[in-house]
């Protein structure tokens, strides 16, 4: 009976350092945008990367952000297809500068 005791206690020890029960995550944001062809991730969250790269970043959504606010005043077609034009070189800039940003980031894990 006594190792019966003994055993039961040290049962018990060993459940409580059991595996951590870890809720499922909530889809339901993504299963909405999978039908609405919506972007779920922040585009300009740029926290994880340097303070330079930041600074850029933002600026760079900035000078896009008044792009597109003057293609929707604009009404002559050459100045569309140049703001078109010129949207789609800033688009490419920002997306070499998150490429060299994230290599940044990955060599600086290195170091």
């Amino acid at each position: 009976m006594k190792n019966l005791l003994i055993i039961f206690f040290l049962s018990l020890g060993t459940i409580s350092y059991g595996q951590e029960i870890i809720p499922f995550p909530d889809l339901s944001e993504n299963h909405e945008a999978a039908y609405s062809d919506s972007e779920t991730i922040d585009d300009r969250n740029y926290a994880l990367y340097t303070e330079d790269f930041q600074i850029a970043l933002r600026k760079m959504d900035e000078d896009i952000e008044e792009i597109n606010t003057a293609l929707q005043d604009e009404l002559i077609e050459e100045k569309i297809m140049a703001l078109r034009n010129k949207k789609a070189d800033l688009l490419k800039k920002k997306s070499a500068l998150l490429e060299e940003a994230q290599l940044t980031d990955d060599l600086n894990k290195f170091y």
